[in-house]
């Protein structure tokens, strides 16, 4: 099936969500996170881009960027995309694709829609049940740079002069969104991600979803049938261990029947 033309923006302002290769995770520790800004702000610099808000999440990332560069949108997150990639194969030891192909974009039109956009990114981890509200724990967006006032890696001074400051910044935040803007995971987590991987962890004794992928075929099947039971869905163990979700689903139905 032809791929469709991506839409374009009249303001070259984009929402881009990237996605982990089959629903797996992008970022396994801290480390990982503070990679993937680190060539953010690489990029941010060689291409020429602003960007107004970001999220990362374990297995996706939402970003907020104007451009107006000769750097297309596609070269701009080739470069980022094949950056931490590679850094994460040679990391983990591992190989094949990290991203899933291509990146997600939305054409951003007007000042409403910016700050709706901006306000759905931010809620991400409250929505994810990470956190209770934008700013109270989650450590990996762009709120905090709002909040402080920091114009470093995000260009903050765009947003705060169309809501009227940092005062009023927060009280958008204090109402919740219900906005759909691009949204890749719409479905319910039974257990919260942070929850989910202890769990997966703790009873595999693996460290991260590369080594629980590499384990054997016996052990593999036995933790994914206990991991299930104690409540990770299939779509979460298959998000949070890289294992498809048809080979789950296999398991788990093999496992029913034993």
């Amino acid at each position: 099936m032809p791929r469709h033309s991506r839409k374009k923006s009249s303001t070259q302002t984009y929402h881009v969500v990237i996605k982990g290769a089959d629903r797996q995770l992008l970022f396994e520790e801290q480390q990982d996170f503070e990679k993937y800004l680190e060539i953010i702000e690489y990029y941010k610099e060689q291409c020429q881009f602003d960007l107004y808000a970001y999220c990362l999440m374990s297995n996706h990332v939402h970003l907020l960027i104007h451009h107006t560069s000769d750097f297309s949108l596609e070269t701009i997150f080739r470069r980022i995309n094949t950056s931490y990639a590679g850094w994460f194969n040679m990391k983990y030891n591992r190989t094949g694709f990290v991203q899933d192909g291509r990146y997600f974009s939305e054409p951003v039109e007007s000042e409403r829609d910016l700050l709706t956009v901006v306000k759905y990114i931010h809620f991400n981890p409250t929505k994810a049940g990470m956190e209770e509200a934008p700013g109270a724990s989650y450590p990996w967006s762009s709120f905090y740079d709002y909040r402080d006032q920091f114009n470093g890696l995000t260009d903050i001074s765009l947003v705060l002069d169309i809501v009227g400051g940092t005062e009023h910044f927060q009280v958008l935040h204090t109402t919740g969104s219900d906005d759909k803007c691009l949204d890749i995971d719409q479905f319910r987590k039974r257990l919260p991600d942070d929850v989910a991987k202890d769990i997966i962890y703790q009873i595999s004794k693996c460290s991260s979803s590369t080594e629980f992928q590499k384990l054997s075929l016996e052990a593999r099947n036995q933790y994914i049938a206990l991991i299930h039971e104690k409540g990770v869905s299939i779509r979460q163990l298959n998000r949070l261990s890289g294992i498809p979700r048809g080979v789950i689903e296999r398991v788990l139905a093999k496992h029913r029947t034993i």
